[in-house]
């Protein structure tokens, strides 16, 4: 598994292939400003491989700003099927807030 860290703000970016062969990023800490341009290098490395399916798991993000729903739209726009595993309800209400849960799909849980 790969793996980014910026200290500043507790972020950790990890990159993983799911049991479907679907690329998985783990994300967690805060997901903000300073640490989209991380997060925005490692999806883009992952859309340049033309996936058709990509999962995010936020199980240990505890925050997300624009900044990050930005670089997650930029993979919607680029990955036929996108979903977000285990978010928190502070993570999962701004995806909804946002109105983009129909292209950010967020599993049930």
């Amino acid at each position: 598994m790969d793996e980014l860290e910026t200290d500043e703000h507790h972020f950790v970016v990890e990159r993983s292939s799911g049991s479907s062969q679907a690329p998985v990023i783990h994300l967690s800490g805060e997901l903000d400003i300073s640490s989209a341009d991380d997060f925005r290098a490692v999806v883009e490395s992952i859309v340049a491989e033309s996936p058709r399916r990509l999962v995010f798991d936020l199980s240990g993000l505890t925050f997300i700003d624009s900044s990050g729903i930005a670089v997650m739209v930029y993979a919607a726009n680029n990955v036929a099927d996108i979903e977000l595993r285990h978010a928190s309800d502070i993570v999962r209400r701004v995806v909804e807030a946002t109105g983009l849960s129909e292209i950010l799909r967020l599993d049930p849980s």
